[in-house]
């Protein structure tokens, strides 16, 4: 017998100014069951969630719990009503505890007075569900990423629930992290948690649902059995169209060794990368950087543009550098899209079009605090177009646009920067299956036009798509490099993980690079 519905929206419809985010949705989720929620950035996802968690009110229709209907007019009510989120930006507070933002809102009290004892007790408890070996005293500020986002994930677990919304939850994590939340994932579905789960992760999707929801411009249009569904059909009713892979379409020719040496490297070490490196990367070329989390990549790309101190010589374009802010890495020619575009990339307060031509300002003379120039609009509309960013005008909000179509604004703002080498840190991180395609397509097109760029991902799909090389760190230094066919996902793996034979016992597949004074190239 199939269980009753828990939460189910009838006819909701949602309405922006020119843009209907959500039209007469119907969508239902049951007890004891993972329904996955998938579709293009701007499909409308966030919106429904927003509306399942009391951030805003529906234009029309209705919300159900348990058969009655609802009107959540504020975070408080959902969470009332049994319903926990798991949030894609992250809500907490740098300078509090680990434990103090679990329990921000609700903390243990023992009479008048907040309980820390309690509250690490049980902290400490919640994160044990994860697998995860925090300490509760720690300040949030403190944390990577991936742990910050480990906490979020406690901090809804803190709340009693009966419907979990997790809304990207592994955009942060990687690997054995990733494993560890989709353990959680099914002890929650057996202990008859009704388990929303949304992400651009399809092998996440195929693992722990049951059920597979797909939106595609707003509209419910695929209620689908993850048992019984494939991914090319799942793919094409998320698009509308069957997807044209990457790698089917034509590729250009390896790069000469004449061409120009956009970068080079001499015997150069940052934080966490002791193993002095010397490198050359040329125009055109796309290097891709792999490694587990603390390997050193990170570290490598943010020290090219100036956020950390480097030792030795770096050269762009022929002239050595000294690289000492991201304003010196931009003035060499060197610019970065960061992996944390909220924080480091787009300014939410501003238009779409001020956040595209942000770095052509200053070279072309307008002044950044006149109204919109002709020429910034003719600017904006052609790469509008080029760049297939769903936008509805000029004047818009960028923290309004879904994060496919604001990483598209920064793919912009980075192609009139005119660099020479473009860094790019998980450059597809929380995009769908379609503009992931599309921002493939921008980085080939940037290539065509000369510029080097280095491509540091945990994706190996990814970086085996596109790159023409890729550079395995592990350890704070370059372990291997593989090159041409050999950039394939079981030789990314076999090398971070320090299997330098390769899974299959091939010294090819993987091959040891020296550092130092010998080019890797």
């Amino acid at each position: 017998m199939t269980a009753q519905p828990i939460l189910q929206t009838r006819r909701i419809s949602q309405v922006y100014p020119g843009v209907q985010a959500l039209e007469h949705v119907d969508f239902t989720m049951r007890r004891g069951e993972v329904t996955a929620l998938i579709g293009e950035n701007g499909a409308g996802k966030s919106t429904l969630i927003r509306i399942i968690a009391g951030v805003e009110r529906p234009a029309s229709g209705e919300l159900l719990v348990d058969g009655s209907r609802v009107d959540f007019r504020t975070p408080g009510d959902s969470q009332a009503a049994g319903i926990s989120v798991i949030s894609q930006e992250f809500r907490l507070v740098p300078q509090l505890t680990v434990a103090e933002n679990i329990f921000l809102g609700h903390e243990p009290t023992s009479g008048a007075l907040i309980s820390y004892r309690d509250m690490r007790r049980r902290a400490t408890a919640l994160m044990g569900e994860l697998e995860l070996d925090l300490d509760p005293d720690q300040r949030v500020a403190r944390l990577s990423v991936a742990d910050q986002q480990m906490v979020e994930i406690s901090k809804a677990l803190s709340r009693e629930f009966d419907v979990l919304v997790m809304d990207e939850p592994t955009a942060a994590l990687h690997g054995d992290e990733v494993s560890r939340l989709l353990r959680l994932v099914e002890r929650l579905r057996e202990r008859g948690k009704a388990i929303l789960y949304v992400s651009h992760h399809l092998d996440e999707i195929f693992a722990v649902s049951d059920r597979i929801v797909v939106f595609r411009d707003g509209r419910n249009v695929a209620d689908l059995v993850t048992a019984t569904t494939g991914e090319d059909e799942l793919v094409t009713h998320m698009l509308g169209r069957r997807l044209q892979k990457f790698e089917d379409q034509s590729t250009p020719s390896a790069v000469p060794n004449d061409t120009p040496v956009r970068l080079s490297l001499t015997e150069v070490t940052c934080p966490r990368v002791r193993t002095p490196i010397t490198l050359e990367v040329r125009a055109g070329e796309v290097v891709g950087l792999a490694g587990l989390l603390g390997s050193g990549r990170t570290e490598f790309m943010q020290s090219l543009f100036g956020m950390l101190p480097a030792k030795g010589s770096i050269a762009i374009d022929g002239a050595t550098q000294l690289l000492r802010s991201p304003a010196d890495a931009i003035a060499a020619g060197v610019f970065m899209l960061s992996e944390d575009r909220k924080r480091e990339g787009i300014l939410p307060h501003l238009s779409v079009l001020e956040n595209l031509v942000l770095s052509q300002r200053g070279k072309t003379g307008i002044n950044r605090w006149l109204p919109m120039h002709r020429t910034e609009m003719k600017t904006y509309e052609r790469l509008k177009s080029e760049l297939r960013i769903r936008v509805d005008r000029a004047g818009q909000l960028i923290g309004n646009l879904s994060g496919g179509n604001q990483q598209k604004v920064l793919f912009g703002r980075a192609a009139l920067s005119e660099c020479s080498l473009l860094l790019l840190n998980e450059p597809t991180r929380g995009v769908d299956v379609g503009a992931k395609l599309e921002i493939y397509e921008l980085i080939r097109s940037l290539t065509q036009q000369g510029v080097a760029v280095l491509v540091s991902s945990s994706d190996a799909p990814e970086l085996s798509t596109v790159a023409d090389r890729c550079l395995v760190f592990r350890t704070g230094r370059i372990a291997a490099e593989l090159a041409g066919s050999d950039v394939n996902e079981e030789a990314i793996l076999g090398a971070s993980l320090g299997n330098v034979t390769g899974p299959g016992g091939d010294a090819r597949s993987v091959r040891p690079v020296s550092t130092g004074s010998e080019s890797h190239v």
